[in-house]
């Protein structure tokens, strides 16, 4: 009997956690955030417990108390028993925080499959993240002490050689299923905001079972997506697991409509371009780096934009050396002084930001002051006091990301606006969602024709009943 288990991701949008059984075999759809959960207890400067490991997660329904799935460096910490492995695979469908955070708590011997994307994705917010929670790829054995050579006990407070452990990631493909117990599971990729996304189908002797992950229509990959309906079509699925986050929304986006709109602001604008987006939105970047060539201009990123482009490669649309990299002041801000010696202003940045400081394409907020009508440049509000060195005439900003959805992001959004205000900058906007519109949803629902349809990433689960499936509320 096929069994499925919402463990996260109903009646809310994210948190993606799926538990499916079949004769003995259990795997795991996405390990994700819940962003609303979390907001209810958290902010930036309130976080759970480090002390804690699992308690302040387990306590507050941010995580599922269940056996067999999470570190036994955890696990002991918290004086709880040392347990067997009981999951058998996780598979990621892509890399936003809201599908694969809380990677970090599960056992570092259970199998993390996805796509290259992902993980390399999850690779560089693990190197150049600032999330306590960024064991993705590998893990540091927590809570564990060892003897130092003084002969003493010392603590494990850092990501000691002998107590990092590496991750056992399968990366899929298309085309080819990976088996696992009594399941044969497929990645099929779609079309969603960043790299890597995918869906998969779920081969049973009782049926058939597809899930979505999230998927959209509009995006320059539509086709992926298309080709992802087709697929689960043919295999006459008996459960659809589908995302609806917009499912209430009827307004079909168009990507290639946010760069035309992005290329007509650039064109007005007689200073500075700022476009602040999703910084893993790769299609997103793709869509300004023509608008801003279209003008004649160059697209200016930031540090870790950079190191983003250069790990994907050949997987990424443009290369690193088609843009131009930003060198913002850190630390002692030396860079704008060249009577220092460069081992002195290294120390301004972290290691893996030094790899851009003299590159022939890395610039500073000098230059984007001298020569604003050169520029279309990458700015979000965790840049924006850059704004002081680059003391910008006639600029605009155009917001081509998601509007705020809770009350900590509308407070950012009343401080860039006062940072937008101080300097006279004019705003736009010029968005595509990551997500199918209502009407997409219903339409790929009715092609597809599963017995059931499970809605997940929603808040509104009853607007499913349009379909001509049966649906399944948990």
């Amino acid at each position: 009997m096929v069994q499925i288990n919402i463990l996260g991701g109903k009646n809310e949008i994210g948190g993606n956690k799926i538990l499916v059984e079949h004769e003995g075999t259990r795997i795991l759809l996405d390990f994700g955030m819940s962003f609303n959960q979390n907001s209810k207890y958290f902010s930036e400067f309130l976080q759970p417990r480090k002390c804690s490991a699992l308690t302040d997660f387990f306590e507050l329904d941010l995580l599922p108390d269940i056996r067999g799935i999470y570190r036994t460096d955890y696990l002991e910490h918290m004086g709880r028993p040392i347990e067997e492995r009981e999951i058998d695979a996780v598979f990621l469908t892509h890399a936003h925080a809201d599908h694969a955070q809380y990677v970090h708590f599960l056992r570092f011997d259970i199998p993390i499959c996805c796509t290259k994307e992902t993980k390399i994705i999850l690779q560089c917010l693990e190197e150049i993240g600032s999330s306590t929670l960024s064991d993705y790829v590998t893990g540091c054995e927590a809570f564990k002490f060892y003897k130092n050579k003084k002969g003493g006990i010392s603590r494990v407070d850092s990501r000691q050689e002998g107590f990092v452990r590496e991750r056992n990631f399968s990366l899929m493909e298309p085309e080819n299923k990976l088996k696992i117990g009594s399941l044969e599971i497929e990645m099929v990729p779609v079309d969603h905001s960043l790299p890597g996304a995918c869906g998969y189908i779920i081969y049973t002797n009782e049926g058939n079972l597809v899930y979505t992950g999230d998927i959209r229509f509009h995006g320059s990959n539509q086709e992926l997506s298309r080709k992802f309906v087709e697929k689960a079509k043919s295999v006459k699925p008996k459960w659809l697991i589908c995302e609806g986050t917009r499912i209430n929304n009827y307004q079909i986006d168009s990507e290639n409509e946010v760069k035309e709109e992005i290329t007509k602001l650039v064109s007005s604008s007689e200073g500075l371009a700022f476009v602040e987006h999703p910084i893993r939105d790769i299609d997103r970047m793709k869509s300004i780096f023509q608008s801003a060539k279209m003008n004649g201009r160059e697209f200016v990123i930031p540090l870790k934009a950079a190191y983003l482009i250069e790990a994907l490669g050949d997987l990424c649309p443009f290369c690193i050396e088609d843009v131009k990299i930003l060198v913002p002041r850190k630390s002692w801000g030396l860079i704008y002084n060249e009577n220092y010696e460069q081992d002195l202003i290294d120390k301004d940045y972290e290691k893996w930001e030094r790899n851009y400081i003299y590159r022939s394409n890395s610039i500073t907020c000098k230059e984007l002051n001298r020569n604003p009508q050169n520029y279309v440049v990458s700015m979000s509000l965790w840049e924006i006091n850059q704004l002081v060195d680059i003391q910008p005439q006639n600029a605009i900003w155009i917001k081509s990301s998601c509007e705020p959805f809770c009350e900590e992001m509308e407070l950012d959004e009343g401080r860039k606006q006062n940072w937008l205000d101080r300097f006279e900058i004019v705003k736009y906007a010029a968005h595509a969602s990551g997500h199918a519109s209502g009407r997409e949803i219903i339409e790929m629902i009715n092609e597809i024709k599963p017995e059931y349809v499970i809605p997940v990433h929603t808040e509104n689960p009853d607007l499913f009943k349009q379909t001509e499936a049966k649906i399944i509320i948990y």
